[in-house]
């Protein structure tokens, strides 16, 4: 069997890396899910139950909230900046976790999508 080249073994080490991230990442939001994610509903969205029906909805969720908790202006955007205060400081710090390892996930398998691309491996 032929050698692989240190490219190839670079964008396979990034598409598995990525690809083991996204899965840790559903771990976090089951996680999120059954643990924090109605209080969240509660307080932000005057317990309207919509991201904790099932889990394609609270991926989106996890995200959007991390998203309010993050910056003012998205917080402004969905009339929850005043009530982005009422949450506790390690539950909005378990929601950006999540946000910034799926964000750094994606990006792992799409560097790795792209170097193929380029390269034409």
């Amino acid at each position: 069997m032929e050698e692989l080249s240190l490219l190839t073994k670079i964008v396979m080490f990034l598409g598995i890396a990525g690809g083991i991230g996204i899965f840790i990442w559903i771990g976090m939001v089951i996680y999120l899910k059954s643990k924090w994610l109605t209080l969240l509903e509660d307080i932000l969205d005057d317990g309207v139950r919509f991201y904790s029906l099932n889990i394609f909805f609270s991926g989106n969720g996890v995200l959007q909230y991390a998203t309010v908790f993050l910056w003012s202006f998205h917080a402004s955007r969905y009339g929850m900046l005043e009530k982005r205060n009422n949450v506790p400081k390690y539950i909005q710090k378990w929601f950006v976790f999540a946000f910034c390892w799926f964000m750094s996930s994606g990006a792992l398998m799409a560097a790795s999508a792209i170097i193929v691309k380029v390269y034409d491996l």
